[in-house]
Order: C-alpha cells, then structure tokens, then sequence
C-alpha cells in the first residue's frame, strides 16, 4: 500500500481565505503517512532500548530474548519500506495500538532497580507515544473502512482488505481495543463481533510478555471483562479453553464459575450482523458509479504562448457541471521537491466551522495533515503557479496559496464544497468573494481507495501521479454549484 499525497488549489482569482489552526496538543499520528512513519522509527528505538536493558537483567533474560525478536520482526519489516508498511491500515492501527497500550506495559516492567537508564529513555520519549486520541481515531478510522467499502470484521482481522489479502493481521489485543471502542460509543452489535473475534484470537493465540502471561489466567482475565460486559456466549469458550489449559479436576472454583456463565448464556444478547446503510459518497468509493464516455481528449494550446510549445494534455470528464483533468501536468521531480519540502512541516489540516464561524477546526470530517505553500516560496510553487493560470486561463491575484496533504490509515475528507455561497451571505467569508474553481494535482499513486467523489453526479475519478483535476464550483451567476459537492473515500 502506498499513501495518497495530494496538492489542492482552490478559489482561483477570487478569494483570499487562508486557513490559521491553533497549534494542537495532539499530534494527531494516524491522520498521516509521513507521520505514522516517525513512529515506526520510534518504536525501533524503543525496541533498541529495550534489548540494551534486557543484557541487564539476567533474572528477565530468557523472557526478553524471547520477545525481543519477535518485536524486532515487526520493526524490521517496517523499517525495510516504512511507508509502504504504515500505509497498510493493519499494520498502522496495529502500530499506533501497540504504541499507545504496549509500550506503557513495558515501562513497568523495566521499572526495577537494575534498567534505570533504559527506563530514562523510554520516559524522555513518551511525549512522541501515541495518545488516547491518537487510539481513537486510529479506531474510527478503521471502523470508517469497514463502513464505507462494506468489509467483514473476520476479513479486517485476517489482513483481507477490500478483496486483497495482505501479509499481516490484527492481533487479540488490536480486536479487542476495536471492539472496546465500539462498544464505548454505543455500537454494540458491531463490538460484539469484535469481541468475539477477540476470544477467537486469544484460543488460537498466546499473548506476548508481558501482556500475557500464564495461558489459563489469561483467558480467564478476558472472559471475566466479557461477562462483566454480558457478553456470556464469548466468555463461555475462553473459560473452556482454560480449562483444557488448566487442570479440571483441582480447578473447582473455575467449573463453578463456569457453570453459572451457562445458565446466563441464554439471557445474553445474541450476535447479530450490525445494521449497515449505503450512501452515494459509499457507492463511489466502492466503484459503483458509471463512468461517462465519449468524452474529448485534446492538447491545450491556448492561452499561454508556453503551451504552444508544450501543450497541457486535458480531458473532459463532465460537461455540466465542467470537470476536466490534466495528464502528466506535474513531473516526478517536482512531485518529490513538493513532498520533500512538506514533509518536516505537516500539521493536521482543518476545516471551517461555519456553525461557529471559525478557520481551523479540527474535525473528524477531514483526516489527514497539510501545509499551505505561498506561491512565492521558492521557483517550483512560482513554476505551479504559471501553470495553473496556463491551465485555467485565470490570473491567480487574490486566489489562495497552495496547500500540500498526506493522508493517512483511512485519511478521507467527507462531503464538501468548497465555496461559500458569498453572493447569499449578508457577511461573506472572504471580502474578496467567492471560490469559482479549484484545482486539484495527485502526488501519488495508491493501490486501492483515495477516489475523488461527485455523488449528485455519480461520477468517481481515481488518483494517479502527476493528474490534475479542474472544476468549477460557481454557476454564471456567482451562486455555488451543488453538483460539485465532492469528498475524498478513505485510504485503504
């Protein structure tokens, strides 16, 4: 999997409305590629420190050196294509999960007399951990994958995404911090799966130290948290495992235990597939709009005398309202000065909030992190800014900068348009006026989601490296266009 870079310009020649975000606490990992890939750098580090304090302690030596490879296993196949491996959202939610609850496990582990030193470190980079936000929202973004292309929880688990079946999978912990998360957020029937893929996982599967433990006590500790929860059909198996991991006959206490979850069995909801809806935005993302054809695909000559020499390759792929794309428009240097340039300086891009009247809110509605780029900046963003104006005929006086995104594990931004009705409004946004078109170049490639959407139209356009989409958000009258109501699907 590779992640979807982007390069949006909108509001040619109209409009001035630069969006200023607070400076965050949270460093929002998972909404990035470019970030998440800090994180798998991060977690050799740690990895690193912890084998250096397992030569300490010989008393923990042969549980270390047992569990050590196995970390090292993981990293190493990150490290070998980091953004291809965080691009993944198994491997991504699996990092930003084992960051956020494992790492604080091995903290009090290596608290003990001998390791101090090993300890410092791990507490020097403990503000680079990941958050319970940043958990959160890796769940939501999972959970949005499952939504929006109709996957199974059994196929999310086994590393089958979207009918490609990847060389990874989740793990009893990852399944279980989903379904928990689902089930905070009142979506029980849909933890429930997750729960009982948990108590699969954890029959099939030992835990690693020191998340684990002994087998039996193991799977007595996560069947008591599902009857705690109700859940008595997925608590059942678990207690029947530890058993047969156990010893039955000097187990009393476990039998009883185990006897009065069977008569509750039948008092416990039943697991039942969650309820799911379709909407156009979904429809899109999975492929099912009809593409329009017949179109035209010429060389653009004019304005510009440049492009006599070199003409813009174009394609019309709607007339009304009018969408057009441009072929090979940036090269693959340039793609790698641009991505290069924004790499160190990603924040989490924001939105306007016009409920509340205010420039960068963060919001689930757009994940991903971007950095605006003044046309001035240096001579590539002064060379992308000539050929916009070749490609739209517009002088670019008064239009927005240019604004460089990531996205990240399910990174998507959800319906929009991206004018603001002026002409309607008492108090527009931008003295200057209104949005009248927006161009927008595909950094990228990527192996399966990032489309670009325009469900009242039904129409669907894919990223591919170096293509630029133009359309025009306002009709002859000044007033927004809502055909050109668009979004971008998640990133798989």
């Amino acid at each position: 999997m590779r992640s979807l870079w982007t390069l949006l310009y909108i509001g040619i020649a109209l409009i001035l409305c630069q969006i200023k975000a607070k400076a965050a606490m949270e460093q929002s990992h998972s909404t990035s590629v470019a970030g998440m890939v800090k994180l798998v750098l991060l977690e050799a580090k740690l990895i690193e420190n912890l084998s250096s304090y397992a030569d300490e302690l010989e008393k923990k030596l042969n549980i270390l050196k047992r569990v050590v490879p196995l970390l090292q296993e993981k990293s190493n196949k990150a490290m070998s294509q980091m953004e291809q491996y965080v691009s993944n959202p198994i491997n991504a939610f699996s990092l930003i999960r084992r960051l956020h609850k494992d790492w604080n496990k091995w903290k009090l582990f290596m608290e003990e007399p001998l390791g101090s030193s090993q300890v410092a470190y791990v507490n020097a980079h403990e503000s680079q951990l990941p958050s319970q936000t940043d958990l959160d929202e890796t769940c939501q973004g999972l959970h949005r994958l499952y939504d929006v292309y109709n996957l199974t929880v059994k196929d999310i688990a086994r590393g089958l995404i979207n009918g490609k079946q990847y060389d990874t999978s989740l793990g009893a912990l990852d399944t279980y911090a989903m379904g928990k998360y689902l089930d905070q957020n009142r979506i029980q029937d849909l933890a429930m799966e997750w729960f009982a893929e948990t108590g699969k996982l954890l029959m099939e599967h030992t835990l690693p130290i020191p998340m684990g433990g002994e087998r039996q006590q193991v799977l007595q500790l996560f069947a008591r948290a599902f009857i705690k929860q109700k859940h008595y059909t997925i608590a059942l198996p678990l207690l029947d495992h530890a058993l047969m991991k156990g010893n039955k006959t000097n187990n009393s206490d476990l039998l009883n235990e185990r006897a009065q979850i069977e008569e509750l069995v039948g008092t416990a909801p039943k697991l039942r597939p969650s309820i799911r809806y379709t909407t156009d935005y979904a429809r899109g993302c999975r492929g099912q709009f009809v593409q329009q054809t017949n179109l035209i695909c010429k060389y653009k000559f004019r304005p510009s005398p440049f492009l006599r020499l070199a003409p813009l390759k174009m394609e019309v792929l709607v007339v009304k309202p009018f969408i057009v794309a441009f072929h090979d428009v940036l090269s693959p240097h340039e793609i790698g000065e641009l991505q290069q340039l924004a790499m160190p300086l990603l924040k989490r891009t924001t939105v306007y909030d016009s409920n509340a009247g205010l420039h960068g809110s963060v919001k689930g509605t757009r994940t991903s992190k971007g950095i605006w780029l003044s046309r001035s900046h240096n001579n590539l963003t002064k060379r992308i800014g000539r050929r916009i104006s070749d490609m739209t005929g517009f002088h670019l006086e008064g239009s927005t900068s240019l604004q460089v995104m990531n996205y990240g594990l399910s990174g998507h931004y959800a319906l929009h348009t991206d004018y603001f009705n002026t002409a309607e409004l008492i108090a527009p946004e931008s003295p200057t006026g209104d949005r009248i078109a927006t161009v927008l170049f595909y950094l990228s490639d990527v192996e399966q989601g990032g489309d670009t959407v325009f469900p009242r139209i039904e129409q669907a356009f894919k990223p591919e490296r170096g293509k630029a989409l133009l359309w025009y958000n306002l009709h002859r009258n000044g007033t927004g266009d809502k055909r050109t109501e668009h979004g971008a699907c998640p990133v798989l």
